[in-house]
């Protein structure tokens, strides 16, 4: 088993860590790359980092090579049902839309190599993908723990289309979370980089030399010491709405691993992705989603009957009022 040291050099600088490793090493795929860089077989100065890690110039890379998958521990496809999950909300030759629930990774990933979204959308995917391929179909992703839309590609043209719509800014993404505190001011922008947390590695943080990220809130109710905030992404970075919300001392309640312990929501962080707009990619047609959130958001009755503040949850256009939404979970009562 042989280990190499690179060092990065000035042209690369600014590569992300699996294309680099592509490039020196092209006999081996981006996604095998992927693989070896979540087993820790890449390090970059004696640490391992993601492979969306932007390489510096100087920074020594070190590869041990021909490392297998722990026993056990590769993706299995296996044989899905060939039903539609019932969280499917809307199909057809080029896209699925998913309502993910709480707890479902995205696509494989370490501890969770049989039982991804993916996994369960093979059937439509073009079946058993290339097993260096982790994501077929995949233009964004959401946290394990938190619910609701996003979109996928039944075609690799299809994926790239979606993937620059997203770069663009051209993908319309809004959540809810339910959060610590009352934020003031009520609405704004949170503007501050993020990067991997120097500390915790496996906490995202706003750091100085992170990259740009933006998020728009919106109060939409509040509690005695609860707030109910309306979000929208103009970036979409690694765990961007619970770093920055925690950041300005208003964390996600469930989410532990930000501070946002709550003893009332133990099953995850109340963040759920609502409302989903895009272009579609085969005619331009503009493509509107909106979830309810998930049966453990019922929990919110236990904070007794909320202070609206803004009348629309997702904005006007997607036409669900603040106040509906919460008598349909039976937290305010209708008048």
């Amino acid at each position: 088993m042989a280990n190499y040291r690179v060092t990065v050099s000035t042209r690369d600088e600014g590569t992300r860590l699996d294309r680099w490793l592509t490039l020196q090493w092209p006999e081996h795929s981006r996604a095998f790359w992927q693989r070896q860089i979540l087993h820790g077989a890449v390090l970059v100065n004696g640490r391992q980092e993601k492979a969306g890690y932007a390489v510096k110039a100087g920074q020594v890379i070190t590869v041990q090579m021909n490392v297998e998958q722990p026993q056990g521990q590769e993706p299995r496809w296996g044989e899905p049902s060939p039903a539609w999950p019932q969280w499917v909300l809307y199909h057809d030759d080029a896209i699925i839309v998913c309502n993910k629930p709480r707890g479902m990774v995205v696509h494989p990933a370490a501890g969770h190599w049989h039982d991804s979204l993916v996994h369960h959308l093979l059937p439509w995917l073009g079946g058993t993908p290339d097993p260096d391929e982790l994501r077929p179909g995949i233009v964004h992703r959401l946290d394990r723990d938190t619910s609701g839309l996003l979109v996928v590609a039944r075609r690799e043209k299809v994926k790239a289309v979606l993937s620059a719509a997203i770069q663009a800014r051209e993908v319309t993404r809004r959540y809810v979370a339910l959060v610590r505190g009352h934020l003031e001011p009520a609405h704004g922008v949170i503007e501050a980089p993020i990067g991997r947390d120097p500390r915790h590695r496996l906490k995202m943080a706003v750091v100085y030399n992170g990259r740009p990220a933006r998020t728009h809130y919106e109060t939409l109710a509040v509690w005695p010491g609860v707030s109910l905030l309306g979000c929208a992404l103009e970036t979409g970075r690694t765990h961007q709405i619970r770093v920055h919300l925690a950041a300005m001392g208003h964390p996600v309640l469930g989410d532990p691993l930000y501070g946002g312990r709550a003893p009332l929501f133990t099953h995850g962080q109340m963040l759920h992705a609502g409302f989903l707009s895009f272009n579609h990619p085969r005619d331009g047609r503009r493509c509107q989603f909106v979830a309810p959130v998930p049966d453990d958001w019922v929990s919110l009755h236990a904070l007794g009957t909320a202070q609206v503040v803004h009348p629309w949850v997702y904005g006007a256009e997607a036409d669900v009022k603040t106040d509906q939404w919460l008598s349909d979970l039976g937290v305010l009562l209708k008048p």
